[in-house]
């Protein structure tokens, strides 16, 4: 949802005005760098402020560029910018942002023997991801193609 507020100016001056919406959402990896930008324009000085999940992060500056330097799962959510000038101020559409990670994987080397045809039942610990991770079974060093005989959940 755009808000603009209009107020009066000169006959040149120009309201402020997004050149680019967000678009899909995005993925980064925990503990990368994030760089969002706002990029508009309209009569200067533009000044901007961000918000996250609906909260003020910063004041308003002539910085149009929002850093941060080490992401981190409470990073995760939606981010939006303000742009004003003397002539009004205007709501960018939210972007989503969700950062992807995964916990430690335990190698817990179980080795169980059972006769040829009964099943086999291999427990492991929940690995906490986003997104869910994929699960690649080995036997004697060669990978186990899936099939029907075959259940694999985590």
């Amino acid at each position: 949802m755009k808000e603009l507020v209009m107020q009066r100016g000169g006959e040149d001056d120009v309201a402020p005005y997004f050149k680019t919406e967000p678009g899909l959402p995005q993925i980064h990896l925990e503990g990368n760098r994030l760089v969002l930008t706002c990029l508009a324009e309209g009569s200067w000085p533009l000044e901007f402020k961000w918000l996250h999940n609906d909260s003020e992060i910063t004041t308003y500056s002539s910085e149009y560029k929002y850093i941060i330097p080490a992401l981190q799962r409470s990073d995760a959510g939606f981010y939006q910018c303000i742009v004003r000038n003397r002539m009004g101020a205007l709501l960018q559409r939210r972007s989503e942002v969700q950062v992807a990670y995964m916990g430690n994987f335990m190698d817990t080397n179980q080795k169980k023997t059972v006769t040829e045809g009964e099943a086999a039942v291999l427990n492991f610990m929940h690995i906490f991801s986003y997104p869910r991770p994929q699960v690649t079974w080995f036997r004697d060093g060669h990978k186990i193609i899936p099939s029907s005989r075959m259940d694999s959940k985590i």
